[in-house]
C-alpha cells in the first residue's frame, strides 16, 4: 500500500508538472518551426541527462512498485519498433539528415532507456555535426552499459586528442588496446601520443605490439625504430633498422637510422 501510495503521488507530480509546462507553452505564442526546435532541444537535454540519472531514477522505481512483468506480446512489439527506429536512424544518418536521425534515436531511448545501440548511433550524429561536449557525454555514457566496449573507448580517445587533451587520450587508448589487442593502428595511435609527450620507452612497447601484428608495415617499422633510438634501447633500434630494410630497402631514412644506431 506505501509503495503504491508513492507511485500514486509520483504520477500526480508528474501531471501536474505536464499540466503547468503546457500552459506556459501555450501562453508563448511561438511559430511551428521554432516551437518544434525547442522540442527538439528538449529531449536532447532528456537524453544526456538520462545518462546521469537513469540508475537513480531505477532504483527510486523499483523502491516505489512491484512491477510484474509485462507480456511478452507486448515486450516483443516493444522491441520491433525500437529495431525500426534504429533502422530509421542509422538511414537518416547514411544520408547527412541529422536531425532526422537524432530524433529516431532519441524516441528508441524513450522506448529502451539502455539500448546501447540507440545511444551509439547519438552520439556518432553528435560527433558528425561537431557537438563534441555531447557526443563525448553519450559516449561516456554506454560504457557505463558495457565498461569493455573497445570502439566506444577509441572514440573518447579520439575526442579527447581532438580537444587537446593527450593524457586523457593516452588512457582510453590503453584501456582500448587491453580490452582488444588485435587492432595494429591503435597500438601506432598510441605509440604517436606516447612520442607527442616524450613517453618514448612506453611508445616503443606499443610499437612492438603493432610490429608484432603486421610484421611487415614498413610505417610501423620507421617508428619503432624511432622509439628505439629515442629511448636508448640499441638492441630494439638494430632489431627494427634490419626488419626495416628488409621490407623497405628503398626508404630513405635507412642511411640517418644507421648513423644514429652506431652513435648509440
Amino acid at each position: 500500500k506505501i509503495n503504491k501510495k508513492k507511485d500514486e503521488v509520483l504520477k500526480k507530480r508528474v501531471e501536474e508538472k505536464a499540466v503547468k509546462s503546457k500552459i506556459e507553452l501555450m501562453k508563448k505564442m511561438i511559430p511551428v518551426r521554432e516551437w518544434l526546435k525547442k522540442v527538439q532541444d528538449h529531449f536532447r537535454k532528456y537524453v544526456l541527462r538520462i545518462t546521469k540519472e537513469v540508475a537513480a531514477e531505477e532504483k527510486a522505481l523499483r523502491q516505489a512498485q512491484d512491477k510484474e512483468k509485462e507480456p511478452k506480446e507486448i515486450s516483443d512489439k516493444k522491441q520491433q519498433s525500437v529495431f525500426t527506429l534504429l533502422r530509421e536512424g542509422d538511414s537518416a544518418r547514411n544520408h547527412g539528415d541529422f536531425e532526422t536521425a537524432e530524433d529516431k534515436y532519441i524516441t528508441a531511448i524513450r522506448i529502451d532507456s539502455k539500448n546501447a545501440e540507440a545511444y551509439r548511433g547519438l552520439a556518432d550524429v553528435y560527433f558528425k555535426q561537431e557537438q563534441i561536449d555531447e557526443a563525448l557525454l553519450t559516449y561516456k555514457f554506454i560504457l557505463q552499459l558495457d565498461s569493455h566496449d573497445d570502439e566506444i573507448l577509441v572514440k573518447i580517445g579520439d575526442i579527447y586528442y581532438k580537444k587537446g587533451d593527450i593524457k586523457e587520450a593516452i588512457e582510453y587508448y590503453q584501456r582500448a588496446v587491453i580490452a582488444s589487442g588485435d587492432y595494429p593502428h591503435r597500438f601506432a595511435k598510441l605509440a604517436e601520443m606516447l612520442d607527442s609527450i616524450e613517453q618514448y620507452e612506453t611508445a616503443l612497447s606499443a610499437i612492438e605490439q603493432a610490429v608484432e601484428l603486421e610484421p611487415n608495415n614498413p610505417k610501423y617499422l620507421d617508428m619503432m625504430v624511432e622509439m628505439a633510438i629515442l629511448s636508448g634501447d640499441k638492441e630494439a633500434a638494430e632489431d627494427g633498422y634490419q626488419k626495416l630494410r628488409m621490407s623497405n630497402p628503398e626508404n630513405n631514412k635507412l642511411e640517418s637510422f644507421r648513423e644514429r644506431i652506431s652513435g648509440m
